[in-house]
């Protein structure tokens, strides 16, 4: 499609030029689905260029993970962020990382490309993660989320994901869609941005 309509990128390659311009030194970064470990090899590679941060990568899969850890020793150069991958769900984020201090959150919802499909994020968990990540973030602070409506979970998981962030105040929050509105099967980009302290 990008030849086609060289203006028009997909989700994830905007969200990955949104991400670049959000990020700086220091920062705290989550991949909360690590899934082939692509979008934590940029996140990676962005701290790196910004001068170092701490990025977290979380998935249920051990495949995930080992697939995640090949691809960052492989690619990474020498000066690399603090990087922590965990076996765990995405419903709960481990402890050491504390509220109001994560810069950026990044959601690819769905399953595993290349693997089992019945194993796929849950609109019910997501749910209970993104709430659990809103209080995660600092102000400031970012939710990527690319939501795949083109089956039946994912659908739903979109919909709910939707009405969830609609109920924010907008004092709080900015958040926008980003839809292909004639590709009604096409992966749709939420961001959120938490409102800085001076502004609210």
């Amino acid at each position: 499609m990008q030849d086609q309509f060289p203006l028009f990128s997909s989700p994830l390659k905007l969200a990955h030029r949104l991400w670049e311009k959000l990020l700086c030194k220091e920062d705290i970064v989550i991949d909360a689905t690590i899934g082939n470990g692509k979008d934590t090899l940029i996140l990676a590679e962005l701290l790196s260029l910004k001068g170092g941060g701490r990025l977290w990568g979380l998935d249920i899969q051990a495949k995930a993970l080992e697939t995640t850890k090949a691809l960052l020793e492989g690619t990474l150069p020498a000066f690399i962020p603090s990087i922590n991958l965990c076996l765990q769900s995405h419903e709960t984020f481990p402890e050491e990382i504390l509220p109001s201090s994560v810069k950026l959150i990044v959601y690819n919802l769905g399953y595993l490309p290349g693997a089992d499909k019945s194993l796929t994020t849950h609109t019910h968990t997501t749910l209970i993660s993104i709430k659990n990540a809103l209080t995660l973030l600092c102000d400031g602070g970012c939710l990527s989320i690319t939501c795949y409506p083109g089956h039946s979970e994912g659908q739903r998981e979109y919909l709910a994901v939707h009405e969830l962030l609609q109920s924010l105040s907008p004092k709080e929050f900015c958040i926008s869609e980003h839809i292909f509105t004639n590709r009604t099967l096409s992966p749709i980009l939420i961001l959120l941005q938490k409102a800085l302290s001076t502004q609210r």
